[in-house]
């Protein structure tokens, strides 16, 4: 009798491995101290679907069900839900397709104990180090908050200098992670959000290092769309056409400008470097503009038409003006008359050189070439 029950426990228990590795099913089970009788909170995304569960604490247990078809990187939240890096009661775990446990205290989740993810684990390793990291920078980082409270210009000009050996040891962390872990999930959703900082050569050196999995998973896939989109807005292309209408309501239309050399300016009233840039283009189209030279800025303040108004006129900029035609509605973004997705636009300021027959033939200001080269280029293909 032992052994057939002893038989049939270990039948089950195959059967449920299996179906884990099959239907990609996780259980994440723990406990917490101090929150009985309110509820936890777990959020992820599976098979394209935003998934947002809650359970109840119960004599200090909880316990969530799901799927995912990879390890995926998911929230998880007590008495607050405001998903703040400084919120005691938040914090983040990769669920992956297995059995994972939990524990954690009321008020210290960061420091919460989370066994049966691989993924996680190495998650982990890598959060150490950035959390010491970021703990020496706090008194920096709180100095700069209240900064920008005061005002986002002082605060972006403080930060362009004040930061600069943070985000150098951030970087020099994450690389050694990314060198030591090269098969790793964890490296492919990290590079995610560093995408836009290497160079086209670094990106791809890092994806093919991936095996097939990680390249297949959703960050592995979000990671070659931006390869692919290396290829957009480059010197010998040919720049996109787009039609819109300018600053005062009037229908513009890119294509109208072939024949000229032209200048996109890709900026926003709140960038400090492009404003701080403005005296100097204006200085340069009142030099070239006769001789066939012209400027279009493409704003990035959709949402503040008053602001980017504002902006042209205390700046007296005298080209043509368009918003980049960025929609949203309900937290859902409409990119597609967004100027900025047509010529890969990641940082600002960004400005293009166009030539006569439409053909990309510089990129400043985002890891192309210099930006100090636009007055030598336009002296070198401009005749006075």
């Amino acid at each position: 009798m032992r052994s057939f029950l002893l038989a049939a426990c270990l039948g089950i228990f195959m059967s449920l491995s299996a179906q884990q590795k099959i239907t990609g099913h996780f259980i994440l089970k723990g406990n917490v101290t101090g929150q009985d009788g309110n509820w936890m909170d777990l959020s992820y995304n599976s098979e394209g679907k935003a998934i947002n569960d809650s359970v109840q604490i119960v004599s200090g247990r909880f316990r969530f069900e799901g799927s995912v078809k990879e390890p995926t990187m998911a929230y998880l939240s007590g008495k607050t839900k405001t998903r703040s890096v400084d919120d005691p009661n938040f914090t983040t775990v990769f669920l992956e397709p297995a059995m994972l446990t939990a524990s954690i205290d009321d008020g210290k989740f960061k420091q919460a104990i989370i066994t049966g993810s691989k993924t996680h684990t190495e998650y982990t390793l890598l959060q150490s180090p950035l959390n010491k990291l970021r703990n020496r920078w706090k008194p920096v980082m709180d100095t700069l908050s209240a900064v920008n409270k005061r005002s986002n210009a002082q605060y972006q000009e403080l930060k362009e200098w004040v930061l600069v050996p943070y985000y150098a040891e951030l970087r020099e962390i994450e690389y050694a992670f990314y060198d030591t872990h090269r098969e790793s999930y964890v490296t492919a959703y990290q590079l995610r959000f560093r995408a836009r900082e290497l160079t086209t050569d670094s990106l791809k050196l890092f994806y093919n290092r991936f095996p097939d999995k990680v390249k297949e998973s959703i960050n592995g896939r979000l990671l070659l769309t931006e390869i692919s989109k290396r290829k957009i807005g480059v010197p010998g292309a040919m720049a996109a056409n787009f039609n819109t209408v300018d600053i005062n309501g009037n229908k513009f239309s890119l294509a109208d400008y072939k024949g000229k050399y032209v200048l996109l300016d890709f900026w926003a009233s709140w960038c400090v470097p492009c404003r701080k840039g403005n005296p100097h283009l204006k200085e340069l189209y009142a030099k070239y503009n006769a001789k066939g030279f012209e400027v279009v800025g493409v704003s990035d303040d959709d949402r503040d038409n008053a602001a980017w108004r504002k902006a042209v006129a205390q700046d007296g900029l005298p080209w043509k003006h368009v918003l980049r035609g960025l929609k949203s509605a309900n937290g859902v973004f409409d990119r597609s008359a967004d100027i900025n997705e047509s010529f890969n636009i990641s940082s600002l300021p960004t400005q293009i050189l166009i030539d006569p027959a439409g053909k990309i033939i510089a990129r400043y200001g985002d890891g192309g070439e210099d930006h100090a080269l636009l007055d030598s280029k336009l002296e070198s293909l401009i005749k006075l």
